[in-house]
């Protein structure tokens, strides 16, 4: 019969012979071994026959007349035990050579596989090292800081770029939590609670968190200005961790700074002579220097009206930088944001008119008067509120609002103008952007109110955002907090 090579078992039935095929060599030692079983067996039922014929013949009483019976048994006795004894030695020098040759071939094979076994997991572990020597040098040769959170915000590893920028070595913070290692300052020095920080809010939010307008601070206690991008690690739609990348952005500051003290000084410079040119059109418009023609007052009324425009691109110029070098003066008072409102629409009534404009204004009357900084926020409402007037048609309409919620105060300016296209939404608080509808209708325009009012809501302590549907109009919202603005000392106010 053929065997297989690997062995099976076959279970027939409880009443059949069960079949254990097995290689040659494994059937060859069962045989013998069975061959050796069968002589010791017939020996011991030999033995026990006898045994028991003799102690029957000795129990007679005539055991004596039995004496040469007893004899022959027992030279039969001594020859099954002669001839069992040269069975087994023979046997014996088959079986046990061949038990040891099959021992040893076992062995050898199980030595071969261990061998085989060992070199493949040495080879793999060579990999492993391989590719983790990789990783490590890859993530050291990153120039930007990268730590990786468990779920729990503990740290399982940061890089050599972010021990050199926080001052601490991985053995040292490995298991910590990482706003323990490095905690984070806003603008004005104040620290950020833990779960509004990027690392914390990703668990939260399941999306990938950026920001660069706070500080880290280092094991030695300074301080640096960094850009962080936070993203979740997720496995099995669960985020189970997050992995953080910063840079130190000091060399950017420095360069913003000086750009914005460039731009400050220029427009400081040009501010002298674009008032001159106002004040000599003025002059001519007047008739000072002698009467004008039709003509001549055209041309002086545009001159007029272009250095008008000059003059409030360089303000708001002006105005940017003082911000961003944050050399602004906040200087909060209880102020009525009813009262406010109505001075800045004052103002803007001439062209309310002009474009034939519905303006309506609901504030709340339980509103409480708010601690902020009334030339600050006015500005706000002026960018916002003559954007809506210049992006709105004629016979359009503005609407102001201001509420309350429990935290809060909240601004709303809606207008029923161009809108602003999709596409183009997110760049719109981008420093001189201007959608591309607003530049169509209304070529006149710096693309700086937006950013402005921006930076100066957060500087407040707010948050300003918008929805827009292109030809349907926009609308825009900043809160300011109930408790008011923190006041800041500074150098400069706006203009």
């Amino acid at each position: 019969m053929r065997f297989p090579k690997k062995p099976r078992v076959f279970f027939l039935s409880r009443k059949y012979l069960i079949i254990i095929p097995m290689p040659i060599k494994n059937q060859l030692f069962l045989a013998l071994a069975a061959v050796a079983f069968i002589p010791t067996l017939l020996f011991v039922l030999s033995i026990y026959f006898h045994v028991r014929q003799e102690t029957d013949l000795i129990s007679r009483p005539d055991a004596y007349q039995n004496l040469p019976r007893l004899t022959r048994i027992n030279e039969q006795l001594n020859q099954y035990l002669v001839f069992s004894g040269l069975v087994s030695l023979c046997l014996t020098a088959v079986i046990v050579p061949l038990t040891s040759w099959s021992i040893s071939s076992k062995i050898s094979t199980l030595d071969k596989k261990y061998r085989d076994q060992t070199f493949k997991m040495s080879g793999i572990i060579d990999e492993e090292k391989r590719k983790e020597a990789k990783d490590q040098a890859l993530l050291n040769s990153i120039g930007e800081g990268i730590v990786v959170t468990d779920k729990n915000g503990n740290i399982e590893l940061i890089n050599q770029a972010a021990e050199n920028m926080v001052g601490w070595k991985m053995s040292e913070v490995v298991g910590r939590k990482w706003y323990e290692i490095a905690p984070l300052l806003d603008e004005m020095g104040a620290p950020i609670p833990s779960e509004k920080r990027a690392t914390q809010r990703v668990f939260l939010e399941g999306k990938t968190i950026s920001n660069a307008k706070y500080y880290y601070v280092r094991r030695d206690k300074s301080v640096f200005p960094v850009a962080t991008t936070a993203a979740p690690v997720i496995l099995g739609g669960k985020t189970i961790g997050v992995i953080a990348v910063f840079r130190d952005i000091t060399h950017e500051k420095d360069v913003d700074k000086a750009k914005s003290e460039f731009v400050s000084l220029a427009s400081h410079q040009l501010r002298t002579p674009l008032s001159a040119i106002k004040w000599f059109a003025e002059m001519l418009s007047n008739g000072d220097a002698g009467p004008l023609n039709v003509a001549q007052l055209e041309y002086v009324s545009n001159i007029y009206n272009s250095n008008e425009r000059l003059i409030d691109m360089v303000n708001g110029l002006l105005n940017i930088t003082r911000v961003e070098s944050g050399r602004i003066i906040i200087d909060p008072v209880p102020t009525d944001l009813k009262e406010l409102v109505n001075q800045v629409t004052a103002d803007l009534q001439k062209k309310i008119h002009e474009r034939h404009q519905k303006l309506v204004i609901s504030v709340n009357p339980d509103l409480p008067k708010i601690k902020i900084d009334p030339k600050l926020i006015s500005q706000v409402y002026l960018n916002l509120i003559s954007n809506a007037i210049k992006y709105t048609p004629e016979n359009g309409e503005v609407s102001i609002f201001i509420s309350r919620s429990e935290t809060e105060i909240i601004s709303q300016v809606t207008d029923s103008g161009y809108g602003i296209p999709k596409d183009q939404q997110q760049k719109i608080f981008q420093k001189f952007y201007r959608a591309s509808n607003a530049v169509k209708f209304e070529p006149d325009g710096t693309g700086l109110g937006l950013y402005l009012a921006r930076a100066i809501v957060e500087s407040s302590g707010g948050k300003i955002w918008f929805t827009s549907e292109e030809n349907r109009g926009a609308t825009f919202w900043f809160s300011l907090p109930l408790t008011g603005t923190q006041a800041k000392k500074g150098e400069v106010s706006i203009s």
